[in-house]
């Protein structure tokens, strides 16, 4: 089957209408339980002050500008006549336990609370232009709202309004007015009365010319961001299942039909991996999560395991998957939906890591409305698809793909041990090193199991050697995943409370970790190791604090959002002092030549 040019057009198309489509399914209805009425007040000869009450039904509420354990924060913005930026201030926000997740502590603003927004009054000042971007929420679902008010009409008296300072609200006012004043007295950390620390950092980064400031750049980085992807430590059961759906899709009897399917299983495969992006820009995008938190959630890794080992399994010949097949040779009812899903698959498995620019496009594109989103993703998602897009446009570059043959059979069965070991670190994810230890030895037993029938007719040097191999790597992976003798930890426990109070007194080194994130573990084995820290404690005093983001941690979630980070790996620096409250934060990949650098700008 030929793929026409218009075939590749609708390509494009639908790549265009996937981008966009859900990000304005999220835009606000025209209805609403919530109205935002604007006053305006004088608050001296120079300045107006303008109020926007958020008046909500019963039962509904919003996030804050910071929203905490999860949740998008609210956001008030705009400029006067003249084009001068107005400065918002928010009230404090009520802490409770959200609705959706009662284990999670968030900032609310309550129906009735007033936002405050000052205003230069240099002329003109009139009309006024204010968006305002939150959350809207109820027990029983949220709506995401941004509304644009124009307020005042060209030549309204300032002098006319009434005076700030004689209405009710105005020592809430005054007390926000305040701490905007003495921004020294700031502290980089507040213990509510419900023990829940809030963060305030302005932290800086290590290399602040990647950090994203526009669309335009978060588009590009995150291009970038998503081609690196591709060769990141997650990528590598992504690169079996990649291997064995190209190899599937050139099994044809003519060079035409074979440069056809290999075309179209290309086509469908990236809208899978770009269809997925657009469903982690929802999932993120609506709950505040950070980038690859879905593998916190043990269900879905045990699910993401079975499916995984129900696909090796397959490659074995035990039986036949429905939708996704692997094996060489398979016939496939619908080769554009298995292609589909295995595009799916990929991108699922590559999450946990976070690439070089990654970091700073996802902090920029989390935090910004459901189109920006939708369209930072998406152009991650582009970069991640570039080597298989370049494949749709030039279908010759097939012929360089290998011809069936017997050692097909062989390259079959090693992505089936692969991806039974992929299966089995994911199980160890969620049910923790102990069935690694398990497992492990398991997986070498099984490999060598097979390799022992495989060879018995071979000859008998090439027999031994092969079955020697075998036995050391069952030794090999018994000796690594038994436990270490109990020593002194060169990482300091992490404690929300704590941390709070050794900031601005210690030089401390905070790190944010996963089991689920092998870029971490790469760090850790490279960077980070034993060794380096205990030499660079002794050397320049820092202690090193471990924030394990394994599973869900609310207060450690909170912590990586303040730092201005929505993935991991992050680490920050946090010196002693009062610049305690601007943390030098190294985002995804640093090398340990980078990180002793920064540790010497602090030894006097």
């Amino acid at each position: 089957m030929k793929i026409s040019k218009p075939f590749i057009t609708l390509f494009f198309t639908l790549f265009l209408a996937l981008a966009w489509t859900p990000a304005y399914a999220q835009i606000t209805p025209k209805t609403i339980p919530m109205t935002m009425p604007v006053e305006a007040y004088r608050l001296d000869k120079s300045t107006l002050l303008l109020t926007l009450s958020l008046d909500m039904a019963p039962e509904w509420y919003t996030y804050a500008d910071n929203p905490g354990g999860m949740g998008k924060p609210t956001r008030l913005s705009g400029s006067s006549a003249a084009g001068n930026a107005i400065l918002p201030r928010y009230p404090v926000p009520i802490v409770k336990p959200d609705a959706y997740d009662p284990s999670v502590m968030v900032n609310t603003y309550k129906s009735g609370t007033k936002l405050f927004a000052v205003v230069p009054a240099d002329a003109p000042i009139f009309p006024i232009k204010l968006r305002i971007d939150l959350l809207l929420c109820h027990p029983t679902r949220c709506i995401p709202v941004r509304r644009d008010i124009t307020y005042g009409e060209q030549g309204l008296d300032i002098a006319s309004l009434p005076a700030a300072q004689d209405q009710p609200w105005w020592p809430t006012y005054k007390s926000l007015a305040r701490e905007d004043a003495a921004p020294s007295e700031s502290t980089a950390t507040e213990i509510t009365e419900s023990g829940y620390v809030q963060w305030n950092f302005t932290p800086e980064y290590m290399q602040p010319g990647l950090e994203v400031r526009s669309l335009l750049s978060a588009i590009l980085m995150g291009l970038l961001a998503g081609l690196i992807l591709n060769i990141m430590p997650c990528v590598l059961p992504v690169v079996s299942l990649k291997l064995s759906a190209i190899l599937n899709s050139t099994n044809a009897e003519s060079e035409e039909e074979r440069i056809a399917n290999f075309r179209e299983h290309n086509v469908f495969f990236a809208l899978g991996i770009l269809a997925f992006f657009l469903f982690l820009a929802i999932i993120l995008g609506g709950t505040g999560q950070a980038w690859g938190a879905l593998f916190q959630k043990k269900w879905l890794v045990l699910t993401v395991a079975g499916v995984i080992f129900a696909l090796s399994l397959s490659l074995f010949g035990l039986f036949h998957l429905p939708v996704i097949d692997l094996k060489f040779g398979a016939e496939s009812k619908n080769p554009r939906v298995k292609a589909f899903f295995t595009g799916n698959l990929t991108t699922l498995l590559a999450t946990p890591c976070s690439g070089p620019f990654l970091g700073g496009v996802l902090s920029w594109a989390l935090v910004q409305g459901p189109i920006l989103i939708a369209t930072v993703f998406i152009s991650i998602g582009i970069g991640m698809s570039l080597p298989y897009i370049l494949l749709i446009i030039n279908p010759s570059l097939s012929r360089y793909l290998p011809k069936g043959g017997p050692w097909i059979e062989y390259v079959e069965k090693g992505i089936a041990f692969f991806l039974v070991a992929t299966a089995f670190y994911l199980v160890s994810i969620a049910l923790g090193d102990t069935a690694l230890r398990i497992l492990a030895p398991l997986w070498a037993i099984l490999l060598g199991g097979w390799l022992w029938v495989q060879t018995k007719d071979s000859l008998p040097s090439r027999k031994w050697i092969i079955r020697i191999v075998c036995i050391a790597l069952f030794v090999g992976l018994l000796v690594w995943t038994t436990p270490a003798p109990v020593e002194d930890s060169v990482w300091e426990p992490f404690d929300a409370v704590e941390l709070s109070q050794r900031i601005g007194k210690e030089k401390l080194f905070v790190d944010f970790t996963a089991d689920w994130c092998p870029t971490c573990k790469a760090l850790e084995a490279t960077v980070l190791t034993p060794a380096n820290i205990q030499r660079w404690k002794q050397k320049y005093g820092v202690k090193f604090i471990k924030v394990d983001l394994t599973e869900r941690n609310i207060e450690a979630e909170a912590l990586l959002r303040a730092l201005g980070s929505m993935s991991i790996p992050t680490a920050a620096l946090f010196s002693p002092g009062p610049d305690s409250n601007s943390p030098i934060v190294l985002r995804d990949l640093f090398t340990e030549s980078q990180l002793e650098n920064i540790l010497k700008s602090w030894k006097k």
